[in-house]
């Protein structure tokens, strides 16, 4: 079963248990009170750490990949929650083959580590209700990796991460009772996520292991049906807002993993990266950090931060925003213009790509490629863009607002040029 104490109990100096106080729940790691301020992804730990992060979480993993990882968090003084890969598809939770090979490869990871300082908790599966595996056959296999791990391993949490869906909820309370907690993936459905697991038959303590923004699958679209990102300003509010009002306060949450404190393309190269694109031929980038991170510095350390990021005021296209379905005649000339202000006054550089509209998408976050550029990148220094483009389609113009002290600002347009 769970390692769940009461309040009363001995609290242990070594090892790792969650202990049941009053309406919520408390992490302890060897006798410390422990509350994760996590990032999902191993990148820049040393920006995570220097900003008061405590742990990182991977999605899964080799020996050798887990042993590097565990040297970073030694070096930065952070905790893992290591991943271990699951299938989405049901069919495979059918299939000996599959499974013993998971098996195997469970066992391997929990005898080599079981005694490691830096790994907390073992996250079993990322989101395999996202697939067609929420059934029980799925999640009783989890409950059997749960307890050979536990077998093994007396010093680690056991984990599941699903999707924020109240059937995986309570499946896990049904199948795989032997869990430590469940990790929830939540993006704009963060807001409801208390009343979710309130409602659900599962009782035990979670944590927010994703999120974010809000997703492309909950903003609204333009009438060709292109997702409208918010800009990181926006973004910046969300993060804080979301932090301290649904994962912060609320007692059965044990912490969370912002995502992504990295760069991934998603339907843009920004709508989830905590940072900007480094090394893109063209592109004059170097990964600087966007708001988001600013917004993680202040709600984790509970203090201002003494450098701040650009605001972007607002983005537009002809006159128009991006909810406003921007279209263009074929080799029209469209002006852009974004208002910005920055707190310190540093000089402000701008930085304009035209790419088309991602049409190769991945599903739960599968690799997507970079959509083509379209044109040059533009360099500016002033907040003003004029260009056409030539061909019928579907586009987005983004702009980066560089203050040259490691921050950088983001917003885009998706705009349809039509046929003459």
């Amino acid at each position: 079963m769970a390692l769940f104490v009461c309040s009363g109990c001995h609290k242990e100096t070594s090892g790792i248990r969650i202990v049941q106080e009053n309406d919520g729940f408390q992490l302890y790691i060897d006798g410390k009170s422990t509350y994760i301020k996590g990032v999902g992804g191993t990148n820049r730990l040393d920006i995570a750490s220097a900003n008061g992060a405590n742990a990182f979480r991977t999605w899964g993993g080799s020996v050798e990949s887990i042993q590097r990882d565990v040297e970073q968090a030694r070096t930065h003084g952070m905790y893992i929650m290591q991943g271990i890969s699951l299938t989405k598809d049901s069919a495979l939770y059918f299939d000996e083959t599959y499974k013993e090979k998971v098996r195997q490869e469970v066992r391997l990871l929990a005898e080599t580590f079981k005694d490691d300082t830096q790994i907390f908790a073992w996250g079993i599966g990322n989101e395999i209700d996202l697939g067609n595996a929420n059934i029980g056959a799925a999640w009783s296999f989890v409950e059997e990796l749960a307890q050979l791990i536990r077998s093994i391993d007396q010093r680690h949490l056991v984990s599941s991460v699903i999707a924020h869906h109240p059937e995986a909820l309570d499946s896990i309370a049904r199948f795989a009772p032997t869990l430590d907690f469940v990790g929830i993936n939540s993006y704009g459905s963060i807001v409801v996520l208390d009343q979710m697991v309130r409602n659900s038959s599962y009782t035990g303590p979670f944590m927010v292991t994703e999120w974010g923004p809000s997703g492309f699958w909950e903003m609204p679209s333009t009438s060709w049906g292109a997702p409208i990102e918010q800009t990181s300003e926006e973004k910046r509010v969300v993060y804080e807002e979301r932090y301290n009002s649904y994962i912060f306060s609320n007692p059965r949450c044990l912490g969370s993993f912002v995502f992504l404190w990295g760069q991934k393309e998603e339907r843009t190269p920004t709508w989830f990266s905590m940072f900007v694109e480094n090394q893109v031929e063209g592109l004059p980038l170097q990964g600087e950090k966007t708001p988001m991170v600013e917004a993680m510095q202040r709600v984790w350390t509970r203090e201002e931060p003494s450098q701040t990021a650009p605001v972007i005021i607002d983005f537009k296209m002809n006159g128009k925003e991006a909810i406003e379905s921007v279209q263009l005649k074929a080799g029209e000339v469209f002006e852009a213009v974004v208002s910005v202000c920055d707190r310190e006054e540093d000089p402000l550089s701008y930085v304009w790509e035209i790419l088309q509209e991602a049409t190769v998408l991945g599903f739960g976050g599968s690799y997507e490629p970079r959509p083509e550029r379209v044109g040059e990148v533009i360099q500016s220094q002033e907040p003003v863009l004029s260009h056409s483009v030539a061909e019928p389609g579907n586009y987005r113009l983004y702009v980066y607002v560089l203050d040259h002290t490691g921050f950088v600002s983001t917003a885009n347009i998706p705009f349809q040029v039509l046929k003459k």
